[in-house]
């Protein structure tokens, strides 16, 4: 798993649409390949494309000359992958920044589940969830815990990538067995409905 310790690069792995187009060019693929899977138009995608290859985050890997046109394939490097993790030393200096832009992710899901709530009844053409838990575990417990659902959503992602226990929380041999009251709140929610 990449660390990443640059916040410009930070901020394009927490943005919706750039994931989603470093999510498509797993494989070689041109901008409106990208397009007609995002049902965008390719011109709001350039700006996108370029500022991914800028940061190297995404690849010019051919081009191929139709006619007159010159299609480009781009492909995400390895830095690019759905997991990542940030630097202690980025958390450190940007906090602000990282707070900022995990918002950014967060609250069109919060707006759509306020709606759904608001109603009473929830809207099944969209998709929205909210699941909160409030356990009482032992260190230990809640970092398995953790691993286990760290390991769902790779399955889920469909990119088999080994466990890596590093990824976990680091806790004292203390904190491993004293009991405490943790809380997960997970929210779901399809990208599209909350825009």
């Amino acid at each position: 798993m990449k660390k990443i310790d640059d916040i410009e690069i930070a901020k394009m792995m927490l943005d919706i649409r750039k994931r989603s187009i470093l999510d498509i060019a797993k494989e070689p693929v041109t901008v409106g390949n990208m397009a007609e899977e995002l049902n965008e138009k390719p011109s709001r995608l350039y700006y996108h494309v370029k500022k991914l290859e800028e940061a190297g985050l995404l690849e010019l890997v051919e081009t191929r000359q139709h006619g007159n046109l010159i299609e480009k394939y781009y492909k995400r490097n390895e830095t690019a992958g759905h997991r990542f993790e940030l630097a202690e030393s980025l958390l450190k200096e940007h906090h602000g920044t990282v707070m900022e832009e995990i918002m950014k992710l967060l609250q069109p899901g919060l707006k759509l589940l306020e709606s759904e709530l608001q109603k009473g009844m929830p809207d099944f053409e969209k998709q929205v969830n909210l699941m909160i838990s409030l356990p009482t575990l032992t260190g230990k417990e809640w970092k398995t815990s953790q691993g286990r659902m760290m390991k769902a959503i790779r399955e889920e992602t469909a990119e088999q990538e080994s466990f890596e226990d590093s990824s976990l929380p680091h806790l004292t041999e203390d904190e491993l067995n004293k009991k405490s009251k943790y809380a997960y709140i997970m929210l779901s929610y399809r990208v599209e409905d909350a825009q």
